[in-house]
């Protein structure tokens, strides 16, 4: 690769430094160690996510759980969502990116939907790009942070925000990169410039039961700031430089936006 290295400037996470991957090693939700709590346990599971039997777990917040799973024979990965309400928002603001979103080839294919869940292709753990980052040079990277500022530039300019576009939150599949997670997924304040939005620098006024994790913050180390060591400077310039050259009626739109021309 053109760029070898491995760390960024001083005091920064090392690239590729993201989020935790893999297995949870907790024991799944309620489960002690023997035979009859693990079985109530999955009883429990089963009851509060609806995920199926057969699952495997993987992780598990207060609203979802992860699961691994098989879908008409096709490893995936399954979401399911709690009965409360921050699990029927989650599902619902799932639900709605799907429909806003459908024709996007950036989203993250899904295989199949269920009651309170959903579930899309299972990758290997180093598709992810704040992993996959570690194996991309310096051009690569500034490549995949102009991909995501034109990801959340599209959801703008449909009157929406992601809410939590990270590099955790992005796959690649068959060699492009995809998003994932739109469990945030909500309409944007009217009238504030993209650059000044929610998705790049936290800015929305409006309630929300969950904080709005911008792309590149530059004090989260799960950002593409850190992860890729990619700063919204260096995406703007990249995408800006994107547009230009392409030259046509969208590019120009996103180019106008990108600037503030237009709201």
């Amino acid at each position: 690769m053109a760029d070898a290295r491995s760390d960024g400037p001083a005091g920064r996470a090392p690239v590729g430094a993201g989020a935790p991957i893999g297995r949870d090693v907790r024991p799944e939700p309620g489960v002690r160690r023997t035979l009859v709590s693990r079985v109530l346990g999955r009883i429990k599971l089963v009851y509060l996510f609806g995920c199926p039997v057969g699952a495997t777990f993987v992780k598990s917040t207060d609203y979802a759980v992860t699961v691994y799973t098989a879908t008409r024979g096709r490893p995936t990965v399954g979401k399911f969502f709690a009965r409360g309400a921050l699990g029927r928002e989650g599902f619902a603001a799932e639900r709605l990116a799907a429909d806003v979103l459908e024709d996007r080839t950036w989203r993250m294919p899904v295989v199949r939907w269920h009651r309170r869940g959903f579930t899309v292709p299972r990758l290997a753990d180093d598709a992810r790009l704040d992993l996959a980052c570690r194996g991309m040079d310096r051009a690569q990277r500034v490549e995949a942070g102009a991909w995501a500022l034109d990801v959340l530039l599209e959801i703008y300019l449909e009157g929406y925000l992601h809410g939590d576009l990270q590099p955790h939150n992005v796959w690649l599949l068959d060699g492009r990169l995809v998003a994932t997670d739109f469990e945030t997924f909500s309409r944007r304040t009217p009238g504030i410039p993209f650059l000044d939005s929610g998705d790049v620098t936290g800015n929305d006024p409006a309630p929300r039961s969950r904080p709005l994790d911008p792309a590149f913050d530059p004090d989260d180390d799960w950002s593409f700031h850190h992860v890729l060591d990619v700063t919204l400077d260096d995406a703007v310039d990249a995408l800006r430089a994107r547009l230009a050259a392409a030259d046509d009626d969208v590019s120009r739109r996103k180019l106008d936006v990108l600037d503030g021309r237009t709201p």
